[in-house]
């Protein structure tokens, strides 16, 4: 199964996290799935994992930022964005994630965005074979 994490979910992914966040990477990582993610996402969670309060809350030094999106490169699958390709979603700021999952040929788009579940953008994503849940509904999917 081809995969995409939304940035929020990737941020919550860290290798300081405990969360489900990090188990569903993990085990994403760690099987025959395949993670599909773009240079302009990983642009999007670097710089968001640079804000005070994150680095903070998480203790990410920028060694430690840098190894987390050495292993997202490395285990990953990265596609090239084309900005011809439309992106009907609310949020401008949503366009590069549901971009990648188009354009990558996604199975999955994993998020808690509200966005992604509503008109005009679920109904495309359906359109185009791509499933649209959170993360507890992918993690269910994924336990044998």
């Amino acid at each position: 199964m081809r995969i995409v994490l939304d940035t929020s979910i990737l941020v919550r992914a860290n290798e300081h996290s405990l969360g489900i966040a990090r188990e569903l990477l993990v085990r994403i990582t760690n099987s025959a799935h395949r993670l599909v993610i773009s240079n302009e996402m990983l642009y999007e969670l670097t710089r968001v994992l640079r804000y005070p309060r994150l680095q903070t809350f998480y203790q990410l030094s920028e060694s430690v930022l840098y190894d987390y999106v050495a292993f997202l490169r490395h285990t990953s699958e990265i596609v090239i964005l084309n900005p011809l390709v439309i992106a009907p979603i609310r949020d401008v700021n949503d366009v590069i994630v549901m971009q990648t999952a188009i354009i990558g040929q996604v199975d999955v788009l994993c998020t808690r965005d509200e966005d992604f579940f509503e008109k005009p953008a679920c109904e495309y994503l359906n359109k185009v074979g791509i499933k649209v849940m959170d993360e507890i509904a992918l993690m269910k999917m994924l336990r044998p």
